[in-house]
């Protein structure tokens, strides 16, 4: 078991053409302008305009995060992970759940194997699968939200089980936000067509306390192949449907104070093919993912290819397409599934896939820093292809993007 941290430095990295040395460095600002800025009930509501998307740049973790660990999982049994799953963080923890095929596992920050949350199965505290879930260290509690259920499970630390929330409707799948401090849950759903609400609010108890009706948010034909979205990564609560069947969509934040849902984001296709999408709100930025589909390879395992993803200013209005590019490792590519989720980046990755980008970045020293050659170059020494999965951890910061390279 071993945390690495590394400090966040401000990444200087030049614009070059392939085969050409670097010459003047890019910006964010050096992008075109992808979005239009209009009003909704007084808040600004934008559109970004996929025909207006032309270039795409690299762009470095060390611009989004105050600083990065690296957490190598405890090798136990016990303690094996798959990176098919979610990945949770708190101050002092780690939780890691599949949502299909295995029991909720609890991480100390150090990568300890702490113990499994609850069990598998349909009886009184068990669940067939997760969807959501929260890490509440100053009572000594996890929340799991499992998919199609009427309650929200509670736990100790240990895995013992607490006193069930109740939730006054079925959950097919469902995310939420929760204010320990009041005993109140914000409760986001997929709205199929037996859903009455499709955001509300309600005490510990099950008692509604407010709620905005499904109405024109209901999926038809829905299904559980349709996602629901709230990454909680600013002072709003974010909600944006996913469709399997892709259409222009909307992200969305909830006001407590007005109970409505909020307009925030949509992007347009135009002429171009529909793909599935989903959208992240960022600190000062909005991050527009577009879902590649799976396909197989030659032994028949379906690969998720990487997916193109659409960066935008929310203060400029101006996007690019972007790669990311983990700097404070070496400027490796980030794995295929990345998160941000409730103010981090997190990334659960293979160890042998970062074994593999460590040493192709070791076979360029020249563009290294000492610093960085000397971290990734231990790193390589103690990852083997045996070992549990490795997290990479990142506060989000609220600073603007400093830098990105063409």
């Amino acid at each position: 078991m071993l945390v690495i941290g590394l400090l966040s430095f401000v990444c200087l990295l030049g614009s070059c053409e392939e085969g050409k040395k670097k010459s003047k460095r890019q910006t964010l600002d050096s992008c075109n302008v992808i979005a239009s800025r209009d009003y909704i009930d007084g808040e600004d509501f934008l559109t970004c305009n996929l025909s207006e998307v032309k270039d795409t740049f690299n762009i470095s973790l060390s611009s989004l995060v105050s600083s990065l660990e690296v957490v190598r999982l405890e090798n136990s049994e016990e303690a094996f992970v798959d990176t098919e799953g979610h990945t949770l963080v708190s101050d002092n923890y780690i939780g890691i759940y599949s949502v299909m095929t295995s029991q909720y596992k609890l991480f100390g920050r150090d990568g300890k194997f702490l113990n499994n949350i609850g069990t598998k199965g349909q009886g009184p505290n068990e669940y067939y699968a997760v969807y959501d879930s929260y890490i509440d260290e100053k009572n000594n509690r996890i929340f799991l939200f499992p998919w199609m259920d009427k309650k929200i499970l509670v736990f100790d630390l240990k895995g013992n089980p607490l006193p069930t929330i109740p939730l006054p409707y079925l959950v097919h799948k469902g995310k939420f936000q929760i204010d320990v401090d009041k005993k109140e849950i914000t409760i986001l759903v997929l709205p199929l067509s037996d859903t009455k609400s499709v955001v509300w609010r309600q005490d510990f108890n099950g008692n509604l306390i407010q709620e905005v009706k499904s109405l024109s948010f209901v999926i038809d034909p829905g299904d559980y192949s349709n996602e629901v979205y709230s990454w909680q990564n600013t002072e709003n609560i974010d909600f944006s449907l996913s469709h399997w069947e892709p259409k222009e969509d909307t992200l969305y934040q909830y006001k407590i104070v007005s109970n409505v849902l909020q307009p925030k984001l949509t992007i347009k296709f135009g002429s171009k093919e529909i793909v599935r999408h989903f959208y992240v709100d960022l600190p000062n930025h909005y991050l527009i993912k577009l879902v590649n589909p799976q396909f197989p390879d030659e032994s028949g395992q379906f690969i998720t290819p990487r997916s193109p993803q659409i960066i935008i200013d929310k203060s400029s209005l101006k996007g690019c397409y972007c790669n990311l590019k983990i700097d404070l490792l070496g400027n490796i590519d980030g794995p295929a599934w990345t998160t941000y989720n409730r103010g981090y980046f997190i990334a659960n990755i293979y160890p042998e896939e970062l074994k593999a980008q460590i040493k192709r970045s070791l076979l360029s020293p020249a563009l290294l820093s000492p610093a960085i050659k000397q971290k990734i170059s231990n790193l390589n020494k103690i990852i083997t292809e045996d070992d549990n999965n490795i997290i990479l951890i990142g506060k989000l910061k609220e600073s603007l993007l400093n830098s990105i390279e063409k």
